[in-house]
């Protein structure tokens, strides 16, 4: 098959199955095949599945991120080392026929990915049928702005389905705004922390989409972009690992299950997130079968009004490393565990002032609120309280450290505005 025409199937396999997959049967039918002929595909094409051979997806061990990288040759048919592929991305090199890449390595432990070209025109196909307004017809002038390209963007400049600048955070967000004024494009997908600035700094665009990605969406960020551009601001939630959830129409995030099986493990201490394990079964090049992602999830059990039954998404939370572990205050019993949601909702119902603000785990028993300078001292302190309160009705109580500063996006991370900094037996 050639990419184009892999392309284009996939946009239209997308389109008709939004209105085939309207019952968790319907899913689970569409599904079945596939993950078996994953399986099939898997267990005799890479190194780590071939002992499982004639088995069923549930047998196969949950990887995750470490592990993949370390034994990166074992899990892609190609039999490619991280080292290879490094040294690929270092030469602007890749197989022929084939793309790799690296994620920005936020989480200390940069993620490499292997595609044939034919997997990223299906990637490119599912998600413009997800998130474009549909007409194969028509251009969009798509922005994407993110700290690091890949040739899965390019795609869309070689399909000719519409035009696609790549916006480099790296280089600044000023350099970034003048770059989306010169486009003017009619979709803008980026993390909030730009969509936000973008917003509050008068940027000359007037998109007919936004998403935000890359980033977890809070509450002050989106009121300030959709307040702005006058829009409904959509996500999609997407990683290294590949496309997981778009926002429909209603603004309801689904889990895109018409390309991915997923799993959930419920997070301890918690009777209502869960983390994501996922199976890719577009994927042949790099198998990813019950891959255990580092998100957190609050499912949504309510159908949406688009019809849909893929799994919708209330919120996406964080990253499961960093949830707070706090000593219980009762020595006798087991750490308390404070997720990222928990805190950014104390400190933002505390005072209405607050629309920026860092809440980081610096010691075992220690927690640092920064604030915007711009933010009163009372704020601050209703901010501290709230923080405190949460943390001893569950159990903790930590020491609370209250600082004001100028609170700037780096460009080259992605923002983390909850961040767990300590790591036990590290100075």
């Amino acid at each position: 098959m050639t990419p184009q025409l892999a392309l284009a199937s996939a946009y239209l396999r997308t389109r008709l199955l939004r209105r085939w997959l309207t019952s968790r049967a319907r899913i689970a039918r569409w599904q079945q095949p596939r993950l078996a002929r994953l399986m099939r595909d898997a267990t005799r094409q890479a190194a780590f599945y071939r002992t499982f051979r004639d088995g069923v997806l549930s047998e196969l061990p949950i990887v995750g991120k470490r592990e993949v990288m370390a034994r990166f040759e074992d899990f892609n048919r190609l039999g490619l080392t991280a080292a290879q592929i490094w040294t690929m991305i270092d030469r602007g090199e890749a197989p022929r026929g084939y793309d790799v890449g690296c994620s920005t390595g936020t989480s200390g432990n940069q993620g490499l990915y292997l595609v044939s070209d034919e997997e990223r025109f299906v990637w490119l196909g599912t998600i413009v049928a997800k998130a474009i307004p549909p007409s194969l017809w028509r251009q969009h002038r798509v922005a994407i702005v993110l700290p690091r390209s890949s040739r899965l963007y390019d795609s869309a400049n070689e399909a000719k389905l519409l035009k696609l600048c790549f916006v480099d955070l790296r280089l600044g967000l000023p350099s970034a705004a003048e770059t989306l004024a010169a486009f003017q494009p009619t979709v803008v997908v980026g993390p909030p922390k730009a969509l936000r600035w973008f917003a509050e700094n008068g940027v000359a665009i007037a998109p007919r989409a936004m998403f935000s990605t890359a980033e977890v969406l809070d509450p002050p960020d989106r009121e300030v972009i959709e307040r702005r551009f006058g829009l409904g601001l959509r996500q999609i939630y997407m990683a290294t690992e590949g496309l997981f959830g778009v926002s429909c129409e209603h603004g309801t995030l689904h889990l895109a299950e018409d390309v991915v099986h997923f799993e959930f493990e419920p997070v301890a201490g918690s009777s209502d997130l869960v983390a994501p394990i996922v199976t890719d079964f577009t994927r042949r090049t790099q198998v990813m079968a019950r891959y255990r992602m580092n998100d957190i999830l609050r499912l949504d059990p309510m159908r949406c009004p688009c019809g849909s039954a893929m799994q919708a998404v209330a919120e996406v939370i964080g990253r499961r490393d960093d949830v707070f572990l706090l000593p219980n205050r009762d020595s006798v019993r087991s750490d308390v565990l404070v997720t990222p949601d928990v805190l950014r909702n104390a400190v933002l119902a505390a005072d209405r002032s607050i629309d920026d603000f860092r809440i980081r785990q610096t010691g075992e028993n220690r927690i640092d609120i920064v604030l915007p300078a711009h933010v009163s001292i009372s704020a601050g302190e209703a901010a501290r309280d709230a923080v405190l309160r949460v943390c001893e009705g569950l159990g903790a109580r930590p020491g609370v450290d209250l600082q004001h500063e100028a609170l700037q996006p780096r460009n080259d991370a992605k923002l983390r505005r909850v961040e767990n900094c300590w790591k036990p037996g590290v100075p």
